[in-house]
């Protein structure tokens, strides 16, 4: 089946929100697409839905594989897809009735590399553009040399901490599928965390054009209770120097634009010691300064955060706290930190 546009929905355990996001992709005013659903191994009869709803539309196909986390079920719905286009939704999201409607005209219009829309972030009801991703990029078209003017210089960090250029999400965004296959084909399964921007940004560098919808927000981002990160991860750090290992070999690592990646790393060094932190986890005070001690030795040895450029008094004290190995002067500065942000809270 020739198809313009292959949507893929990765799925396990969203019940709860499952038909909403099929519903929102079968309503699209676009309507030459195929709906590749990627059952990895739920267990909730998420499975059971999807294999309902391909009986009521010949546009879907189903795969139902063994769990293997996000990365094996994009890489599988990939594998399968036929379209000259390809977008991502996640299973317990939605879109609005005309976004791939828009974004193949972009991408056909301008013969795009990549198209980017707006984003609802459904627990705020803001667009990320107000907080996640910049709010002075510009909409439009960009060929290659405003890609190199304006967005590879800052896609990673956009000049303070926590700040990305271009949010590195992949379900916002059309790619064309020859190029998606490289890209998402090299993303290494064991990557959980930062799997998105494994994919994202090194296909945004190696785009030739561009074209952002802004302040268009086409894609409404439902945080559920199975996409959230409050439980304790046991292998979080593990994941996070897998994804380092991966970055530290791609184009981008010997690229002109190289030191964006010392603020992603310790972007994701900060979220490794609030992993470590969350209450839920049943390590011992002493262990969980054990594991801060070692995402101390490991920055140190690496050396990604030896010259930060960062402007922020809170966020300079905690790296140098963490360069200098001082896991329990960290650990009391954060939790009295939190307290004076409770505090403060409450008096509003």
């Amino acid at each position: 089946m020739e198809v313009m546009l292959s949507i893929i929905v990765p799925v396990y355990n969203v019940c709860d929100y499952l038909k909403d996001c099929i519903d929102s992709i079968l309503a699209q005013s676009f309507t030459d697409f195929e709906l590749i659903l990627v059952d990895d191994g739920s267990t909730d009869g998420s499975g059971e839905i999807c294999d309902e709803y391909v009986k009521r539309d010949s546009r879907i196909k189903v795969i139902h594989k063994e769990n293997g986390g996000v990365v094996s079920a994009r890489k599988a719905g990939v594998a399968a897809a036929e379209g000259l286009y390809v977008g991502y939704v996640d299973g317990d999201d939605w879109i609005e009735q005309d976004m791939y409607e828009k974004m193949v005209h972009y991408m056909k219009e301008y013969d795009c590399d990549l198209v980017m829309c707006d984003i609802v972030h459904e627990s705020k009801a803001l667009p990320l553009s107000s907080g996640g991703t910049r709010t002075d990029l510009d909409g439009g078209y960009y060929d290659y040399e405003k890609l190199k003017e304006k967005i590879f210089p800052n896609m990673i960090y956009a000049g303070q901490f926590y700040e990305f250029g271009v949010y590195p999400v992949i379900w916002n965004k059309l790619y064309k599928r020859e190029k998606l296959i490289k890209h998402q084909s090299a993303v290494d399964v064991r990557i959980k965390t930062g799997e998105d921007a494994a994919c994202v940004y090194p296909y945004l560098f190696d785009c030739k054009s561009f074209y952002f919808i802004k302040d268009m927000s086409l894609y409404h981002y439902r945080r559920s209770e199975n996409s959230m990160t409050s439980a304790y991860d046991s292998a979080y750090f593990e994941r996070f120097k897998a994804l380092y290992n991966f970055f530290s070999r791609s184009d981008i690592a010997s690229s002109p634009y190289a030191k964006q990646l010392d603020y992603y790393y310790s972007y994701l060094v900060k979220t490794s010691v609030s992993n470590t932190l969350k209450p839920n986890s049943s390590l011992t005070f002493r262990e969980k300064l054990g594991n801060i001690r070692e995402i101390c030795g490991f920055m140190r040895r690496e050396g990604f955060a030896d010259d930060l450029d960062i402007s922020e008094f809170h966020h300079r004290l905690y790296f140098n706290l963490l360069k200098r190995s001082k896991p329990l002067l960290l650990v009391i500065c954060i939790y009295i930190t939190k307290f004076v942000q409770r505090l403060c809270g409450r008096r509003r």
